[in-house]
């Protein structure tokens, strides 16, 4: 019983949600702002990203030449 009434409500909750959504119409302007939104985003993160191998690698070429040098006694 209270599980039939729980599916009810799921169901009836989904229903009035999808109902919503389908009544909400977006300009295609407001798209388009986004969607160069999300280009510059993905753009930024790439660069953040090959930024972050270049710090890093230099870190770790600048730790095995520290390390060759040590052992050479210079």
């Amino acid at each position: 019983m209270i599980k039939n009434t729980a599916i009810i409500g799921v169901v009836a909750g989904s229903l009035t949600a999808g109902m919503a959504n389908a009544a909400i119409t977006v300009p295609p302007e407001i798209l388009e702002v986004f969607t160069d939104l999300a280009t510059a985003f993905g753009v930024l993160m790439a660069a953040g990203a090959v930024l972050f191998g270049v710090i890093r690698g230099g870190v770790a070429l600048f730790k095995i030449a520290s390390r060759i040098f040590s052992a050479a006694g210079a």
